[in-house]
């Protein structure tokens, strides 16, 4: 099931079950999107920028976590992101959009990036992610990629932007 708020269902991230069934709420979302993470899964993929349909898109990157102190919240209007661990552990910070606005701004939004950005938002959900693990993260949801789990990681991800409806 695919769940449209933190406050309906504070806990989406999904464990590693090494089957393509646990990835079924993505499917729900994005038929394209499941394809593309099955074939990542079983093939490997290049970091890049990924077409899918109906204007979804995949971003595969790679980069070193940080701590908590150097990240940012940010939230987006336009796209909904699932974010797929490939390799390694992060923390994702989730509240709510409202909540995140309270924090001091360092980014407007950006209509081209669909983007604005957040620092000093206070408390928030912490989401341990490691390989195979992902999270649905919908416009009500601020989110702070990137932050060291138990120290620094080096990630590789997917996320997949999925268009509002």
């Amino acid at each position: 099931m695919v769940y449209n708020s933190l406050v309906e269902h504070p806990t989406r991230v999904k464990r590693k079950e090494y089957t393509m069934d646990k990835y079924a709420s993505i499917k729900e979302l994005t038929p394209g999107g499941y394809d593309f993470v099955n074939k990542a899964l079983q093939n490997g993929v290049e970091n890049g920028t990924y077409p899918l349909e109906d204007g979804a898109y995949a971003v595969v990157s790679e980069y070193e976590t940080k701590s908590v102190e150097d990240a940012k919240f940010e939230a987006h209007k336009k796209f909904i992101d699932v974010q797929l661990i490939l390799s390694g552990r992060e923390v994702i910070g989730v509240m709510p959009t409202e909540r995140m606005r309270l924090g001091k701004c360092i980014g407007e939004y950006n209509p081209e990036k669909d983007a604005e950005l957040y620092r000093e938002c206070g408390d928030y959900d912490a989401k341990l992610l490691e390989a195979g693990d992902f999270l649905i993260l919908y416009p009500e949801d601020g989110h702070m990629p990137g932050v060291h789990a138990d120290g620094p990681s080096h990630i590789k991800k997917i996320v997949l932007k999925v268009p509002v409806k």
